[in-house]
């Protein structure tokens, strides 16, 4: 997934805002809510990768094409469920009065411009005092009104910069909820493919090697039929907070499917992810889980991990990294569960 950086602050949005369509006027990026959208988010700085991809489109030569635009919408800001799409739709409207706005405002500073203009010609004639007296009150009067009109569009540029901020906070929140798994709110197997997906490059920077881990509960299938699904529920949101709390912040930490997940360490040390995935073993098997009161099981759940673990090799197409950890888990069960097998 794109790196994500802090959203800007209300003065920043406020002068995207003001930058955005000058900026693609410049570049002749015709004014859709789309194309408006890909720039906001590209003159933000809040997406590194698509700031990168706009760049360089913007360093060569040639302009940027219609499909160029709508393939950068389409890659970094197309809805992903029912509230990005509304939030969509929610900026489209800010976008569209927006223009409204300033349409409004090109014509009035036209009639501002033409008002001066028959002013100035008035004064290339021969004028008595009462002509040039008219004259002046015509130019005060069009020049109060012009910063009268003025002090109102500012004003409601920022109030559509408000609501563009808050488009833009629920869209943030969307895409989050997109990459989340429900129930136990670590990443989905989705956001853990587009994690996986930054590796190769990633690892180039790192001092030491990845390394990814695909575990899954021991016998879940006798803890829902023991306990049904609801207490098996409660023993993988269990299982995932304990994951979670064994890792570094850093690290990335997914339900992969069903009983299984998955933990993608970044530049860590090879004896670092074999103490990792060890611990995160004997971690959770020491939980005693509480199920809820109604579930009407007083005693708590006992389980256990099986763990496969890979080393991921230089350039190696990450498809295979994933089958070599799949294959270790395997190894994990046929020699008695609970225990971590290394794919070397």
């Amino acid at each position: 997934m794109p790196q994500t950086n802090a959203m800007p602050s209300y003065d920043q949005t406020v002068d995207i805002v003001r930058n955005a369509i000058p900026r693609m006027s410049a570049h002749k990026i015709p004014m859709t809510p789309c194309n408006y959208a890909v720039w906001f988010e590209y003159l933000a700085e809040s997406n590194q990768q698509l700031r990168e991809e706009m760049d360089a489109l913007l360093g060569r030569d040639e302009p940027i094409s219609d499909s160029e635009m709508r393939d950068l919408y389409e890659r970094y800001l197309e809805e992903r469920n029912e509230k990005v799409a509304s939030a969509k739709n929610a900026l489209g409207q800010v976008v569209h009065t927006l223009m409204h706005h300033i349409n409004q405002a090109d014509e009035h500073y036209s009639s501002f411009s033409s008002e001066l203009q028959d002013v100035a010609d008035g004064l290339n004639d021969d004028v008595s005092t009462e002509s040039l007296n008219a004259l002046i009150d015509r130019a005060v009067q069009a020049t109060h009104s012009a910063l009268e009109r003025g002090a109102q569009m500012k004003q409601k540029f920022s109030t559509l910069a408000v609501e563009m901020q808050q488009v833009r906070s629920e869209l943030a929140r969307s895409q989050e909820e997109a990459r989340s798994d429900a129930l136990t709110g670590l990443f989905n197997r989705l956001a853990f493919q587009e994690e996986l997906s930054q590796l190769p490059e990633q690892a180039e920077h790192d001092a030491h090697q990845p390394c990814l881990l695909i575990l899954d509960i021991d016998f879940f299938k006798k803890v829902n039929d023991t306990y049904g699904h609801l207490g098996g529920d409660e023993v993988l949101k269990a299982v995932a907070g304990k994951i979670k709390e064994s890792v570094r912040g850093a690290d990335v930490v997914a339900r992969y499917g069903g009983e299984e997940f998955a933990i993608l360490l970044r530049d860590t040390p090879r004896s670092g992810c074999f103490a990792v995935a060890e611990n995160v073993r004997l971690q959770v098997s020491a939980m005693k889980i509480a199920l809820p009161e109604e579930l009407g099981f007083p005693e708590p759940v006992k389980v256990t991990i099986s763990l496969g673990g890979a080393l991921y090799r230089e350039r190696e197409p990450l498809e295979t990294l994933v089958d070599r950890a799949d294959r270790a888990l395997y190894q994990s069960k046929e020699n008695g569960r609970n225990r971590v097998t290394w794919e070397r």
